[in-house]
């Protein structure tokens, strides 16, 4: 039987969220909310969240951790590596009474000491999974484990809904053509990294990135292979960039990339790497490639503001096709 003072717990938290959950957040905000609320509502103040990858299904993120877990945020779990999968696999809560023995924990650190782990449900399927540890050798209690588990039965779903939500707002803000983020996503991500920069005073870079004598491309070989151009550009940008940058297509035959944490001298030699690339499909030969042309703007030397920064990076970038 739960404990009066978990039965509690769990009315608090939940009440926290139902107050500040009025409308569904990003999944970055949700998470953050929800491991303050974990920390301040219920007391565990060392947490992390892990969700399958939906694009890798045998992987789980850690998009979430504080305290002694936190530098697990970001980490990528393969399948049965850690007690995250147990949870997921069993569908069911696990207790560990000492991390540093148990061979199913994935990253082992001597101030961890015990761990408690819930599966997060939605609609009856595992979709990752919420845990709790304690440095030291003072044990969770059975009433802990089923607080957790409570809690991860509602978070599931709540998960599973901003998940739902990013993907439709994420259709809204991407290029059929390229699949790629569009103008308006590229524009808000500045407006952030703005702010960002400002507040940590880490550099960003952007550039704007044009496609050579495109009209070129159309007039020969036909539209149809100007948007297997145009798709091979994006894909071959994407895969020559960090996971972390933001490839986007501009407008036309320009397209705009985001390179957070990144001071203009490095950012300079990112589009060295695929200046030339193959047209991919359409009527052109085998052998056919366009050329590239840019501009590169970095926060804050050249501006303290997105128009600031597209304005340089524009006029850099029309420098460049002057000398094509």
């Amino acid at each position: 039987m739960r404990s009066r003072d978990g039965t509690d717990k769990a009315l608090e938290f939940l009440a926290r969220l139902a107050r500040e959950f009025v409308a569904v957040l990003s999944m970055t905000h949700l998470v953050a909310r929800v491991l303050e609320a974990l920390r301040e509502a219920v007391g565990f103040d060392s947490a992390a969240i892990a969700l399958i990858d939906e694009r890798t299904p045998d992987h789980l993120t850690i998009v979430g951790a504080t305290g002694i877990c936190a530098h697990l945020r970001d980490a990528t779990i393969p399948r049965d590596a850690s007690m995250w999968w147990a949870a997921v696999e069993a569908a069911a809560a696990p207790a560990i009474a000492d991390v540093r023995q148990d061979p199913r924990v994935w990253s082992r650190r001597d101030d961890r000491g015990t761990g408690i782990y819930a599966p997060l449900l939605a609609h009856g399927r595992a979709i990752g999974a919420v845990s709790a540890q304690r440095s030291g050798a003072a044990p969770f209690t059975g009433d802990d484990l089923d607080l957790l588990s409570l809690l991860a039965t509602y978070l599931g779903g709540v998960f599973e809904a901003a998940r739902t939500h990013e993907r439709v707002a994420e259709l809204a803000f991407a290029d059929p053509l390229t699949e790629l983020p569009n103008r308006r996503a590229f524009l808000d991500r500045v407006g952030v990294e703005v702010l960002r920069s400002a507040r940590t005073g880490q550099p960003f870079s952007i550039a704007l990135v044009d496609v050579d004598r495109f009209k070129r491309v159309n007039d020969k070989y036909g539209h149809g292979t100007g948007d297997a151009a145009l798709r091979s550009v994006g894909q071959t940008m994407r895969r020559q960039t960090r996971s972390y940058d933001l490839v986007a297509r501009y407008g036309g035959d320009e397209f705009a990339l985001l390179f957070p944490n990144t001071p203009g001298k490095i950012a300079q030699m990112i589009p060295t790497r695929f200046w030339q690339i193959p047209i991919a499909g359409g009527a052109a030969p085998a052998d056919s490639y366009v050329t590239l042309s840019w501009g590169i703007a970095a926060h804050p030397d050249d501006g303290d503001s997105a128009d600031g920064l597209l304005n340089t990076a524009d006029a850099r970038l029309y420098a460049m096709k002057g000398t094509r």
